[in-house]
Parts: structure tokens; C-alpha cells; sequence
């Protein structure tokens, strides 16, 4: 499941569960990469199982997350 929101929303989740795991930011520094829509305006990062937040929900990022590299 990931959460959907703003870079700022994202990156305060991941703040958060970096804070209430303890991560040394030796070994650990973050709970999860911030992913970055194509449109430059939605992102998204992985639900921890202990940790909520007020974001949207969704159960998986779809292709329009990804779009296919031209070579």
C-alpha cells in the first residue's frame, strides 16, 4: 500500500516513521523512497504497517507511476 500527497506530505510520513523506528541514519536513514508522478505534482511513499497517516490510500502504484524509458 502506498500513501499518495504532496513532496512535503511525503516526506514528513517518512520523518515520521524514521523517528518512531529509532533509524540511526548510519545503517537506516529513511523508511522508504519518495516516489515522483510524471506530472511533477503527486508523490508517493510506502505504508509502514505501524504508521497512519491522513493521506490518500492506495493499494498499488500503477504504470502511469512508471512510464516506459524510450532507448
Amino acid at each position: 500500500m502506498y500513501y499518495i500527497g504532496t513532496q512535503a506530505e511525503c516526506t514528513a510520513y517518512n520523518e515520521q516513521v524514521r523517528a518512531g523506528e529509532g533509524y540511526d541514519g548510519v545503517y537506516t536513514t529513511d523508511w522508504a523512497t519518495i516516489v515522483e508522478h510524471p506530472n511533477g505534482l503527486d508523490f508517493a511513499i510506502l505504508k509502514h504497517p505501524n504508521y497512519d497517516a491522513t493521506l490518500t490510500i492506495e493499494e498499488s502504484l500503477g504504470a502511469e507511476w512508471y512510464p516506459s524509458e524510450e532507448i
